[in-house]
């Protein structure tokens, strides 16, 4: 970690070090959030969310005032959310919309990011300004943070890009480490194990992790920070390169959990779960973020 950027920002949460940000080289970011996934995917994906506001960018309705708020209650993978928001006036402009609590709560998540197309019509609440209701709404873990955090920009797209994938490859790393890591219940666990061992396994899909890895870092090789802004034909490649690395983290997730399945071995099982339930905020972003903040020229247009 000696040769990475010095990070830019103050924030800290439990004992991560200090995030690296928008300011700093793409490269730097990308090494640094693939270690931190690796060492602890929900403590970093925490901290991400905690320090910068990703959702700052997207179209954003209001509370509705005079009533008790919105809430948000815990649900596997993510939370239910209802109550009744005010639409903004350039509502319908994009795909996705930020829903916040309100009153904002102190430390936890509070900024809510649904498809707009999930939102009902709004009606007109005493013949003067329309709202819309949401009821026990689910939103994956992955679509929530922090309003408290340093609000990103539309141009800083390729930094939370970079940071996901990163955040998400490490954390897959972490997944086949667990799987490759000795059988815990001797010989019988080898008996069940059948033709291919998870060892094996761990070795063929930590190898597609280091292709991609290696892919992904050599071309962000000498990029500049998302705040000096890549050329648009840069940031669509990126794009897609952030896109096929998730595709191939969920590739072995998915594969990671077959073959612990298959194979028995209740706590190397459960070890594997835990942290895929951990992770899975990281995996359902990265499934989306190039979504979710557009490459900048085309927020542009939109929010135009």
């Amino acid at each position: 970690m000696s040769g990475l950027p010095r990070p830019i920002t103050t924030s800290r949460y439990g004992d991560h070090p200090k995030l690296l940000g928008p300011d700093n080289g793409l490269a730097g970011v990308f090494a640094f959030f693939e270690s931190q996934g690796h060492s602890d995917p929900a403590g970093a994906w925490q901290a991400l969310t905690s320090t910068w506001n990703w959702a700052a960018p997207l179209v954003t309705a209001v509370p509705r005032a005079g009533f008790p708020g919105p809430v948000a209650r815990p649900a596997p993978g993510g939370f239910r959310l209802s109550g009744l928001w005010r639409p903004p006036s350039d509502h319908g402009t994009g795909p996705w919309l930020a829903l916040p609590l309100a009153p904002v709560r102190s430390g936890g998540p509070d900024l809510f990011v649904v498809a707009s197309k999930v939102v009902p019509a709004a009606v007109e609440d005493g013949g003067t300004r329309s709202v819309f209701r949401l009821e026990d709404v689910y939103v994956p873990a992955g679509f929530v943070t922090h309003s408290a955090g340093v609000p990103l920009r539309a141009g800083d797209a390729a930094f939370l890009w970079t940071a996901v994938a990163a955040l998400a490859l490490g954390a897959a790393r972490r997944m086949t480490d667990v799987l490759a890591a000795p059988a815990t219940d001797g010989p019988a666990r080898a008996q069940r194990q059948g033709p291919v061992s998870s060892t094996a396994v761990a070795a063929e899909l930590a190898a597609v992790l280091h292709d991609e890895r290696l892919s992904l870092a050599a071309s962000l090789h000498g990029a500049p920070s998302a705040r000096q802004g890549l050329p648009a034909s840069d940031e669509e490649r990126l794009a897609a390169h952030v896109g096929r690395a998730g595709s191939a983290v969920h590739h072995v997730v998915a594969a990671a959990y077959e073959q612990t399945s298959a194979s028995g071995g209740s706590t190397g099982r459960h070890l594997l779960v835990n942290l895929i339930e951990d992770c899975s905020p990281i995996l359902q972003q990265a499934r989306y973020a190039t979504e979710l903040l557009l490459p900048h020229d085309k927020t542009s247009s939109q929010e135009g």
